[in-house]
């Protein structure tokens, strides 16, 4: 990576590529014609894990090196947000993860089973079907004959860009502009450009008193609040 302030711990990129809803594959065939697929995936190990079926270009691609990417786009920032004259600050805010590697054809029954049943729990969360087991009847003969795909995880990159290049009052202005904005996502992306830049001064709406910072919070953490509120007084009306 050339610049490392925007390097990912490699818990956050793994994490990352985990809840991506779908991957984008880049490799060649033994023809040397580049070959582009977006895929849903799933985590499996140290290895990401596909299915396809088992003829195409896919196929043709097996043995050879892959570059595997997800990306999230964080927020939009335009050039006012920084300078109110110059074009130049525009620029886009994003986490990305990027994962080299060989694609491998898993071969073993289990292993296949294994690797369908993570992607439906990823993509199907809520069940509604018979767990995939390799020598269960449903499943004997599809296992069979689909293509499961693996690539390990030991060349994985991710990068965070959330203004660690701007300079601390360049910083702010963003964080204050996107909070004004308001738009999906943008409350968000100001917690994040402030956790990302510890030093960067703490804007005015973020403070609180004895010198505390407010933060952005998870969905468990306001499950959290709700249960140390249950009890209030005046909470007895409400669910």
């Amino acid at each position: 990576m050339r610049k490392e302030m925007f390097r990912m711990p490699r818990a956050e990129a793994l994490a990352m590529l985990a809840r991506a809803p779908f991957v984008r594959v880049a490799t060649t065939t033994a023809r040397g014609e580049p070959v582009l697929r977006a895929l849903n995936a799933a985590v499996v190990g140290d290895r990401l894990v596909f299915h396809g079926a088992p003829v195409g270009e896919k196929t043709e691609a097996l043995g050879r090196e892959a570059v595997v990417s997800v990306e999230e786009v964080v927020a939009s920032v335009p050039s006012y947000f920084v300078d109110p004259e110059r074009a130049c600050p525009a620029t886009t805010l994003y986490r990305s993860v990027q994962v080299h590697g060989t694609l491998d054809e898993v071969t073993v029954a289990s292993e296949k089973a294994h690797a369908l049943e993570a992607l439906l729990a990823k993509h199907q969360p809520e069940g509604g079907f018979v767990p995939i087991a390799h020598d269960h009847p449903l499943y004997r003969k599809t296992l069979a004959s689909l293509l499961v795909v693996s690539v390990g995880l030991e060349r994985l990159d991710g990068k965070s860009k959330l203004a660690q290049n701007r300079t601390p009052p360049e910083q702010r202005r963003i964080v204050e502009a996107l909070w004004r904005r308001g738009a999906d996502g943008d409350a968000a992306a100001a917690f994040a450009v402030v956790a990302a830049n510890p030093e960067t001064p703490v804007p005015d709406f973020l403070r609180a008193p004895e010198d505390l910072r407010l933060d952005g919070g998870t969905p468990s953490d306001a499950e959290r609040c709700a249960d140390l509120l249950a009890d209030a007084y005046w909470n007895d009306r409400f669910t």
